[in-house]
């Protein structure tokens, strides 16, 4: 699959995986894949799993990713500042981790990562900063809008470094709630994309028009951002997927990568609330899975800039499996050709 697609941006599918089912590393079962990052000092890929403490500690896994597939090599837990691990969603009190996304700091090599925080405990979401150990280091402050009306579970989904290490971008995965309604069939809700300094301080922030969900759910369905990643200074892949529950309670699940571009943009960091009045950013379409040529379409949550190839950088998507042995993680790799 190769096309030219909105501001110069191409796309060629090199390599498409399945992770085998089944996999663990010292004890802790693999999956449930929500952000993704590739270590050019070491070669390593490091992958952060939303798993909640409920089957091994909340966790990031180190891996070898080549022609043959991926080799899962390590897993590292995180730690809260007391140096212990998160709680599971059993137990009566504590933090329970829910993390969505992770970067390997261009400037230092720590590791940030979001989580979408414990509203029924009183944590709100967050950025995490941690050494490669997983010890917890200083966080980021959390600007006070991704807190303040921040619907549960629908919060920082997508993180992503400016290339110089400058910038640290944050998504929301949905509106909040004085932001208006949430993705429905009929229409999209209004999110918003955040560029932070190093210091947590908002030097910027942008709306962004999300898709409807992409086909009529019998039981529930959904529609946000569930990552984007720097391509330059100015432009973001945006990565969309909509989740939709059949009467049996099976999920499709129905992702399209979109590059926007922030120059020229309506700064919206003042504004309480995003209504029809803002004007949102472009966004042009990439990539809509759906239409991948005998690649399946999958929970599509993680994504990250891979080593180079033949002169073309790459970009490796991986999907959360939810832990169900029917959805095992997908790895697709992409050679990507961008002119200004």
């Amino acid at each position: 699959m190769s096309a030219l697609l909105g501001l110069a941006l191409a796309l060629k599918l090199l390599a498409s995986f399945e992770v085998p089912q089944g996999l663990a590393v010292d004890g802790a079962p693999f999956g449930g894949i929500s952000g993704v990052d590739y270590d050019r000092r070491s070669g390593a890929w490091l992958m952060i799993s939303d798993d909640r403490s409920d089957k091994a500690p909340a966790r990031i896994f180190v891996g070898r990713l080549d022609a043959q597939g991926l080799t899962v090599t390590r897993q590292v837990p995180l730690r809260r500042e007391d140096g212990s691990t998160f709680p599971s969603t059993a137990s009566a009190a504590g933090e329970r981790a829910d993390a969505e996304a992770l970067r390997i700091d261009p400037l230092g090599g720590d590791l940030l990562w979001t989580t979408e925080g414990d509203s029924a405990r009183g944590f709100d979401p967050a950025v995490r900063r941690m050494d490669r150990a997983g010890a917890a280091k200083e966080a980021i402050p959390t600007p006070f809008r991704f807190s303040h009306g921040a619907r549960p579970n629908l919060t920082l989904e997508g993180l992503s470094f400016s290339p110089d290490g400058r910038w640290l971008w944050l998504s929301m995965e949905a509106p909040l709630v004085q932001d208006g309604p949430v993705s429905t069939v009929g229409g999209g809700g209004l999110t918003r994309i955040t560029r932070l300094d190093r210091q947590g301080k908002v030097a910027a922030q942008y709306a962004y028009r999300l898709d409807p969900i992409q086909a009529a759910p019998a039981r529930r369905g959904d529609n946000g951002i569930s990552e984007i990643l720097a391509l330059d200074a100015n432009r973001l892949l945006v990565l969309e997927r909509s989740g939709v529950e059949d009467a049996k309670g099976r999920f499709a699940y129905h992702c399209r990568l979109y590059v926007v571009d922030v120059r020229g943009a309506r700064d919206v960091a003042g504004r309480e609330r995003l209504d029809d009045t803002v004007r949102p950013l472009i966004k042009r379409l990439v990539v809509n899975f759906d239409r991948l040529a005998n690649v399946p379409t999958s929970n599509l949550e993680a994504m990250a800039w891979g080593p180079s190839r033949e002169g073309h950088r790459t970009l490796v998507l991986m999907s959360d499996d939810n832990f169900d042995p029917a959805a095992p993680t997908r790895i697709l790799v992409f050679a990507v050709t961008s002119r200004r």
